[in-house]
């Protein structure tokens, strides 16, 4: 089942939804691993112990007096209260210059970077001294959120642009791990997420589905005509539906097969018209010989006529043989053309001479219209003598006495055109497009004379024309005539034969 296109569509289709959804989850988790967890219980604890400093400050009682420097502010004492608040003290300038730092990273004297004071809460009545929060780093690129406040009551240093040190209480910010991160924002993103993405992979499978079902169901029509046509059902074919692709597929498919029906027609009627046109010489030929043998024919005549026919049955299967030998090599490009100047205006001139005696025995008149400054064309001769005088021939024998055959010949710019018209009986619009397959015969009845052609001129025809880059059709209207157009390319002015 996983080897059908329907399933490996439908796999490849949710395996790139679950590779996106995850894609998408994974740059949600870094974008909110990146950002810093809510620190306002960590200020919060930093202002109470900020207070807590300043309260036990006060009460050292004549220890300090108002205004008192910072020096008397002990070193002990800070660090005592750092200890005990589990914080970190700072007591640093208006301008960033360190005074103490109870963890020792920051030397006296050195100016804090990126240290700005910025107000916790508006000034309010009553209050000793503003406090300012926010964040510096340490050398080792570790950052630490602060609440601070002047040293020096607010009233007297409204004026003094933070003249005073200031005191820093300060801890870790926080870095948050990935526990921390869904506890922290699992319910708030992930958990609508997941939910979102389940849904989403719910509607993307039922398209997917159909999708995939567009695309493999008419190849499946297509595989199982095909399986058909394998057995001989030459009338299978196939829906053109689905993508533009699949739709340009089943259209090749359906000509494909209409060409594979057509193919075994012919092969079918080629089979049927070489078995009768064998049969008949083959049954003359036994039927004279066995009256030779049997001493039928015992008279000089008799056996003289029995010979002439056996030798002209004979003839006319030499003659089938090699034309089907020929044509072999013509459809196969394995007969070589002896190219030459060829002056077609004086090829057809003395087809037409040869063949006027026969054309008047039958009381058919052939005329010829061919302008004297025809150009010469690049071909074989003999070949193309064979295909008009072919043309010709089948012209005279199916004009009935009286009728008029006419070969016709002009040039224009990219090639030459002959036609050759008979007023005959015309051919059938159902014959039409058979009439140069191997062996097909308008007169289906094949009461004709045992010296009229075998049903390969044509054929042979049009494999020499198309041969020498040419084209041959044919038009007709029963009971008017028919006539047949023969284009043969000029040659290209720097290989024009002379």
């Amino acid at each position: 089942m996983i080897h059908t296109l329907r399933t490996r569509l439908l796999i490849s289709y949710v395996t790139i939804l679950l590779v996106t959804l995850g894609l998408i989850g994974l740059a949600l988790l870094v974008f909110l691993r990146s950002r810093p967890l809510p620190t306002d219980e960590i200020s919060n604890d930093l202002v109470v112990s900020l207070l807590d400093i300043r309260v036990q400050e006060f009460g050292r009682g004549p220890q300090r007096q108002q205004g008192q420097p910072v020096e008397t502010l002990t070193i002990e004492f800070l660090a005592a209260e750092a200890d005990t608040h589990d914080v970190r003290v700072l007591v640093v300038g208006s301008q960033g210059e360190m005074y103490f730092d109870s963890s020792g990273v920051f030397p006296e004297g050195i100016v804090l970077p990126g240290v700005a004071f910025e107000a916790l809460a508006p000034p309010m009545r009553g209050r000793a001294s503003l406090l300012f929060e926010g964040r510096f780093e340490n050398p080792d690129g570790g950052e630490w959120i602060y609440i601070a406040q002047a040293l020096r009551p607010f009233q007297q240093m409204m004026n003094s642009d933070l003249e005073s040190p200031v005191l820093l209480v300060a801890a870790p910010a926080p870095h948050p791990s990935l526990r921390q991160v869904f506890r922290q924002f699992g319910s708030t993103f992930f958990t609508p997420l997941a939910r979102a993405g389940a849904l989403g992979l719910l509607i993307a499978l039922t398209l997917s589905a159909l999708i995939a079902r567009s695309v493999a169901r008419p190849l499946q029509h297509m595989s199982q005509a095909a399986r058909r046509l394998a057995e001989g059902d030459f009338r299978q074919r196939v829906p053109v539906a689905g993508p533009h692709e699949v739709r340009s597929l089943a259209q090749s498919f359906n000509e494909m097969a209409a060409r594979v029906a057509h193919t075994q027609q012919a092969q079918r009627d080629f089979l049927a018209n070489v078995s009768h046109d064998l049969r008949t010489p083959l049954t003359s030929i036994q039927g004279f010989a066995q009256a030779i043998a049997e001493e039928v024919a015992a008279e000089p005549e008799a056996r003289q006529h029995a010979a002439q026919i056996i030798h002209d049955e004979a003839a006319r299967m030499h003659r089938m043989v090699e034309s089907l030998l020929e044509l072999a090599r013509l459809e196969a490009g394995q007969l070589d053309l002896l190219r030459q100047s060829v002056q077609i205006g004086d090829l057809l001139a003395a087809l037409a001479e040869s063949l006027t005696i026969k054309a008047r025995d039958q009381g058919v008149q052939l005329s010829l219209d061919v302008p004297p400054d025809l150009p010469r064309i690049t071909g074989d001769g003999d070949r193309l003598a064979q295909v008009f005088a072919n043309l010709i021939d089948n012209a005279i024998r199916h004009t009935p006495p009286g009728g008029q055959v006419t070969v016709r010949a002009r040039a224009d710019s990219t090639g030459l055109t002959t036609t050759v018209r008979d007023t005959g009986e015309g051919i059938p619009a159902e014959d039409l497009p058979r009439i140069f397959e191997r062996f097909y015969q308008v007169d289906k009845s094949r009461q004709r004379d045992h010296r009229a052609g075998i049903g390969l001129g044509l054929a042979i025809a049009r494999q020499v024309i198309e041969a020498h880059g040419g084209t041959i059709q044919t038009a007709s209207t029963p009971g008017t005539g028919t006539t047949f157009t023969v284009w043969l390319p000029l040659p290209a002015p720097d290989s024009a034969a002379r």
